[in-house]
């Protein structure tokens, strides 16, 4: 692969690794975008994990969410981050592997903190119709963070979402010209060609 195409893909890199470590960073959130029967679906979650050499991006979800549904009938994604300050927009395309209790969520699920683990006690399935206002989460962990003890019972609705990216379409916004890159993964090794932007 050409120079100026790895340094991209480097560029790429450290900011998903920067979004890891800062929760404010603007790669943390991201679209996630998919569609069940010609429907298109898109929802906000949180990158927890990316590895270029792996070619996968995770984030976490409740079972118990239509999502999974709809991922388990068609697995292919787009996932769409942008970052202001950098004006770099990556559009990143692949196929989704749900992980459920397994090792790897046991210990991903030990990491989390109780805060976090509170969104997986809730009483009703996500995107349930409610009669009223809800919180879906457990009345007595509203003010307060359950107790490694108390947390356990919300394991059982973790998932890890893993995308394996096939393709990622990289845009550079610049006055004097933008940069578009179109960096393929669906062979052993990664081809890059520019795009027009």
């Amino acid at each position: 692969m050409k120079k100026e195409f790895q340094e991209k893909l480097d560029d790429l890199k450290s900011l998903m690794k920067d979004a890891l470590k800062d929760s404010k960073h603007s790669f943390r959130i991201f679209a996630l975008g998919s569609s069940s029967n010609t429907k298109p679906n898109i929802r906000t979650v949180v990158l927890r994990d990316f590895s270029l050499n792996n070619r996968n991006i995770d984030c976490h979800s409740d079972i118990r969410s239509p999502k999974i549904n709809e991922l388990n009938q068609n697995n292919y994604v787009e996932a769409m981050f942008y970052c202001s300050d950098n004006k770099i927009q990556a559009r990143i395309s692949g196929k989704v592997e749900i992980i459920h209790n397994n090792k790897e969520t046991l210990d991903r699920w030990n990491s989390l903190t109780e805060s976090s683990k509170r969104c997986y006690l809730g009483p009703y399935s996500p995107s349930t119709m409610l009669e009223s206002y809800h919180a879906n989460i457990p009345d007595d962990f509203k003010f307060k963070n359950p107790t490694p003890e108390q947390s356990k019972i919300g394991y059982k609705n973790f998932v890890i979402i893993r995308i394996h990216f096939l393709k990622i379409d990289f845009l550079e916004l610049k006055y004097s010209g933008h940069k578009r890159i179109k960096f393929d993964f669906s062979n052993k090794e990664i081809s890059a060609n520019w795009i027009a932007p």
